[in-house]
């Protein structure tokens, strides 16, 4: 990997030269945007470090050229600590993360690492995402649909970064999954995900659950007690329902990551953490700003990375894999499938309740059926109605599925395996319906 390092100061460019040469890094060294501009289209780049205060043209604007220029080329921006809001405003023009001074090397050398990551994903590394990929497989299943792979090719690409990450969406589109998959698919996987419920935990112990206190502190502190960060020092913290956050938490948690330190309850000693910040609400916070109940600033700081999950409503054709999907991790040990017209009637339900309501509409289902096979019968009726309401027969129904199967064969360039993958049915009924209908499997 060659790297453009560009640091006006010359003592401390020298150093970090140093420091990048003994990882076995080549590097490119200078001391101006200008400069690094001239170096950066005369050469062969893989990754830019550079300070954020420059003479003449800044940071800012060396990151405006970089992405005209080549805009995958992935930016770690040093910053000091006066100017982190800047550094989090390139991030959202497209710098890959940032670092604070005073550099620790420890943490640079953690980022190039991941920059390095986020190149072998831009370059289809195959190995690379075959082990990603079935880390996705195993545990996380996200859809097939245009939208969701959008948000799969985001999370991929944050997920090699440090930055802020705000996921928002309804209740139940799979907020938590998003973070899981984050913290899964990150350099931090080897260290936990702490994960808070902002709304579950009472206002007056809410400032102990997340940074602790000494014995004594508080009536009923009885001994010292590390906060959620301290615990999920190196990993990553999972800040869920952050919109109920009381506005005095929230002036506690914006000087937490203005400088990722904070005091315990009755301590006077600082205490410094390395944490990734992921949060998540339903509730729309530009509102709850404009209402006053949610700090402008705060907001900014969390939402660097926005990810908005869709309801199922608006991503019907990623039903038939999220019930497969979901009869495998509910039931493991039976062979259990549901049969085409129950899927479609599956399909055209409404999932207010989105993933949730469907997770728990199938254990209920598979509970009261004595069958491996369900059909539509052993449908709740409020599901069946769906066809009732707008006048569908059985014939319709057919028609559905044949029009299913085949957009399903045109997707998979009709391989019949993958076809019934992305169905969530068995390759056997996938085959008998091909022959049933008729169905070309010619390209």
């Amino acid at each position: 990997m060659k790297i453009l390092l560009v640091e006006d100061d010359r003592i401390q460019n020298k150093l970090l030269c140093d420091f990048l040469k003994s990882k076995q890094y080549k590097v490119i060294s200078t001391h101006s945007a200008e400069e690094a501009l001239y170096k950066f289209n005369n050469s062969t780049i893989d990754i830019i470090i550079s300070d954020f205060r420059l003479p003449q043209k800044n940071g800012k604007e060396l990151l405006t050229e970089i992405i005209k220029i080549k805009p995958e080329t992935p930016v770690i921006i040093i910053t000091a600590y006066s100017t982190v809001d800047g550094a989090v405003e390139l991030m959202k023009m497209g710098a890959f993360d940032y670092l604070q001074k005073p550099i620790d090397l420890e943490r640079l050398s953690q980022k190039i690492i991941n920059a390095e990551k986020y190149i072998k994903l831009q370059s289809g590394d195959k190995l690379f995402l075959e082990n990603n990929l079935s880390i996705l497989s195993k545990d996380f299943f996200l859809g097939n649909s245009q939208i969701m792979n959008n948000i799969f090719k985001i999370v991929e690409k944050v997920s090699q970064s440090d930055v802020p990450v705000l996921i928002t969406g309804e209740s139940g589109t799979g907020k938590e999954m998003i973070a899981d998959l984050l913290h899964k698919m990150s350099s931090r996987n080897k260290e936990k995900i702490i994960k808070i419920n902002c709304a579950a935990i009472p206002e007056n112990l809410l400032e102990s659950e997340l940074f602790g206190h000494t014995k004594g502190a508080f009536t009923g502190a009885t001994q010292d007690r590390k906060g959620k960060f301290e615990e999920a020092d190196k990993g990553t913290i999972f800040l869920d329902e952050i919109g109920d956050l009381p506005m005095l938490m929230q002036v506690k948690l914006l000087r937490f990551l203005q400088s990722m330190t904070f005091e315990p309850i009755g301590s006077n000693t600082t205490k410094y953490v390395d944490v990734r910040i992921v949060s998540a609400t339903n509730k729309n916070l530009i509102t709850a700003i404009n209402n006053n109940e949610f700090r402008e600033d705060l907001y900014y700081r969390l939402n660097v990375i926005p990810i908005e999950l869709p309801p199922l409503r608006d991503r019907k054709e990623d039903i038939p894999g999220l019930v497969n999907f979901l009869l495998k991790n509910l039931f493991p040990n039976q062979d259990i499938n549901f049969s085409p017209e129950a899927l479609i009637n599956m399909s055209n339900y409404k999932w207010d309740g989105n993933i949730r309501q469907l997770k728990n509409y199938i254990q209920r289902i598979v509970t009261l059926s004595p069958n491996k096979l369900i059909s539509v019968n052993d449908l709740p009726i409020e599901l069946i109605e769906q066809d009732i309401k707008t006048n569908n027969s059985f014939k319709t129904l057919a028609e559905k599925e044949k029009e299913w199967i085949t957009e399903a064969l045109i997707k998979t360039n009709y391989n019949q395996q993958e076809a019934a993958n992305l169905l969530g049915l068995h390759r056997n009924t996938i085959s008998k319906k091909i022959k049933e209908y008729k169905i070309s499997t010619k390209k």
